[in-house]
């Protein structure tokens, strides 16, 4: 099995070295460094197809890009991204997605506007981390989310940027099928429902690369309040830290501690969900699901050739209720490895493939960018 999902991968690589070579387009931004020596900064832009399979989507199959620029002439200056991407599965689901984050004033101003809409045949077990398979877990639903965020110069604290945050998220349950807990109306949320976000994040950013970190740290604390006219009143609360060391030449490893806590009264499809494409990979996204989630990873990154690598990762979570129930009885485990392309060079974008096991399973997953 594996041998073919090397091929998958690699034959993802080849269309995107035959028709989706990057195009670049001058900015006309002629950049003098401290040197007086000039550097020439680019619009990139990477296109690829891709097939997958991840145990919440089974085989899809799908398109994506990324397209990079600058807004000023500064050396200085992250790049800014558009990302995009759109898939439809075998199980016939399908999701568009637009990711973006515009950096200016040298990366004191940054903006991020994510949207997505999809069509998900989902699963639901029932909330905490003892939550056992009945064969009645899947229903359907659509979701339409979109935020706004805006970063600025430090408001509180020490942090390197304040960021204000609205939020907008649609979810219709299409079909409940014979799931028990939404047929019987025992989940907040159980038909669905309009929400409508407003809040706040602090922000330390000094990453060397945004793209493939290999020094340096992030840190984000992001508060969110869900009030009325939204048809569910909570809170969301989430701390992401993260730590990147260069070991030896080409060789990386990354850690990760995130926590996830919403209030009471929060629907259940937003209740912290344990797995995915970037934690606990191995395990359906949702699998266990509970008022507050916690996580700490570690990936080991080298590349092998000028654009070939690979990495190793490993991960411990749980979910609770109560935060106090949290600890290391009932803690879940992820590892895995994956390989990385290369696919533009010049801002250090990887095009990814990962495989993940946990205790339920395990998972493949595609996409743009590392995991963290």
């Amino acid at each position: 099995m594996n041998d073919k999902l090397y091929k998958v991968f690699f034959g993802c690589l080849l269309v995107q070295q035959s028709f989706g070579q990057p195009t670049s387009v001058a900015l006309d931004s002629i950049l003098m460094s401290s040197t007086d020596t000039i550097a020439i900064k680019k619009i990139t832009f990477n296109g690829y197809p891709y097939v997958f399979y991840t145990p919440e989507t089974q085989a899809a199959f799908g398109g994506g890009g990324i397209l990079l620029f600058y807004t000023k002439k500064n050396e200085k200056l992250r790049p800014s991204k558009v990302g995009f991407g759109a898939h439809y599965t075998t199980n016939k689901q399908y999701k568009f997605t637009l990711n973006n984050s515009i950096y200016f004033k040298e990366n004191k101003i940054v903006i991020q506007a994510p949207l997505s809409f999809g069509y998900t045949e989902d699963k639901f077990w029932g909330v905490g981390n003892r939550t056992s398979d009945t064969g009645t877990e899947t229903y359907f639903r659509e979701d339409f989310k979109a935020q706004i965020e805006l970063q600025v110069p430090p408001l509180l604290f020490f942090a390197d940027r304040t960021g204000f945050i609205l939020e907008y998220n649609k979810t219709d349950i299409l079909d409940a099928q014979e799931n028990e807990y939404l047929n019987n109306e025992e989940v907040i949320g159980f038909n669905g429902g309009n929400l409508f976000g407003m809040g706040f994040n602090l922000v330390w950013d000094r990453r060397d690369n945004i793209f493939y970190p290999s020094s340096g740290h992030y840190q984000c604390i992001k508060f969110i309040v869900y009030p009325e006219p939204s048809d569910f009143v909570f809170t969301s609360l989430v701390m992401d830290v993260r730590y990147y060391k260069k070991i030896f030449k080409n060789q990386v490893v990354a850690t990760n501690f995130y926590f996830s806590g919403v209030s009471a009264n929060a629907p259940f499809y937003k209740l912290p969900a344990l797995g995915g494409q970037s934690r606990m990979r191995g395990y359906f996204e949702g699998r266990y699901r509970a008022n507050n989630y916690v996580l700490l990873q570690s990936e080991y990154r080298q590349y092998l050739t000028k654009k070939i690598g690979f990495v190793a990762f490993a991960g411990l979570g749980d979910v609770a209720t109560e935060i106090t129930d949290l600890g290391i009885k009932y803690l879940k485990y992820s590892f895995g490895g994956g390989l990385r392309y290369l696919f533009n060079k010049k801002e250090n974008v990887n095009l990814r493939m990962d495989i993940g096991i946990g205790k339920d399973g395990a998972g493949i997953y595609f996409g743009i960018e590392e995991a963290f």
